[in-house]
């Protein structure tokens, strides 16, 4: 994690806890929001910030922070549950829903809004989207909770007259967490941004039946340009290759997978010049790891294929899968735009 915070017109930043404390009032008139990882929720001392807590413990000890920044002048709201700050182009926005032990009506209710609070603002095109909710992998009238969430979330985007398809899902991720609600941030903006997917595997859209009465609803990756910087925000990613997961039981060779998956990714952008990735780029990575003891083997291989100038928070969570040791997502961020 990095400790320092800078201006664009928007970043993303990792922080470790004593970094958050030392910048919070910095913050005050140029954070989209913040979102904080670990076993308790830290205090929070600035207004108008739209901030989660998610019960996911930090695998480098104490908590991380995930701070999104603008140096755009930026309007705060709070509207049917949803915490939102939004400058000229994008939102930021944030909310929990007590799912009362039904996550699919409650998955179905968090996109409705969502939709209902970006459409209402001219924000209407949804580019990443975070999902976390507790036992993602548990058996629920003979369905996986994770599945329960992807109907209602499916029928959201159809109830709210979006289309499933390669032009019109936003990238994103689901995990496990310890406790919680359902809880959901989100980045939309006022331009579409454009889709990637990974041609090592189907599109999450197109899987067949066997993974659920409704397809996963996102796509591999989302690139967009903004005045001073390409951006490509990578969903999460782990060894599966087609629609079937790989390498099961075997965390090293799930890593590499995971880690060919998202080269893959950044390469199909640079491919279709949806993305302005070079030597100058910054590489920001979040690893989900199941079983903390996994982290050294996780942390080796992903410093390998990104080198010392990637920037990473290390989290144990649940994945989607049961037989998935390992998920990883990221932020890719190039300064030189063509």
């Amino acid at each position: 994690m990095i400790d320092t915070l800078g201006k664009s017109s928007l970043t993303l930043h990792y922080l470790t806890a004593e970094a958050f404390a030392a910048n919070q009032s910095s913050m005050a008139e140029n954070a989209l929001g913040a979102i904080a990882f670990g076993s308790s929720r830290p205090a929070l001392s600035i207004a108008n910030v739209p901030f989660a807590w998610i019960d996911m413990p930090s695998l480098d000890g104490g908590a991380a922070f995930e701070v999104w920044m603008s140096d755009k002048p930026i309007v705060h709201e709070n509207d049917d549950g949803i915490a939102a700050n939004r400058n000229d182009d994008i939102l930021f926005g944030c909310l929990e829903v007590d799912e009362a032990g039904d996550l699919e009506s409650a998955g179905y209710l968090a996109y409705s809004r969502i939709f209902d609070f970006i459409d209402n603002r001219g924000y209407g095109h949804l580019l990443r989207i975070w999902n976390y909710f507790p036992r993602i992998n548990e058996m629920v009238s003979s369905l996986e909770r994770y599945r329960g969430f992807s109907i209602g979330r499916h029928e959201a985007f159809l109830a709210k007259g979006r289309s499933i398809n390669a032009e019109s899902v936003p990238a994103a991720c689901a995990l496990g967490t310890h406790s919680g609600p359902l809880t959901i941030y989100f980045l939309a903006a006022k331009t579409p941004g454009h889709p990637v997917e990974n041609p090592r595997q189907t599109s999450a859209y197109h899987y067949p039946a066997q993974y659920g009465p409704r397809s996963p609803t996102f796509s591999r990756a989302m690139a967009i340009n903004t005045t001073v910087q390409s951006q490509l925000f990578i969903s999460g990613t782990a060894s599966i290759v087609g629609h079937e997961t790989r390498h099961i039981g075997d965390v090293v060779s799930q890593t590499r997978e995971t880690v060919a998956n998202i080269r893959a990714v950044i390469d199909q952008a640079v491919f279709c010049g949806q993305a302005s990735l070079g030597n100058d780029t910054e590489t920001l990575l979040k690893a989900y790891v199941r079983h903390a003891e996994d982290l050294p083997v996780v942390r080796d291989q992903l410093s390998i294929a990104f080198g010392p100038k990637m920037k990473a928070i290390y989290l144990q969570a649940d994945i989607c899968r049961s037989d998935l040791l390992v998920e990883v997502e990221g932020v890719c961020l190039n300064r030189t735009v063509r």
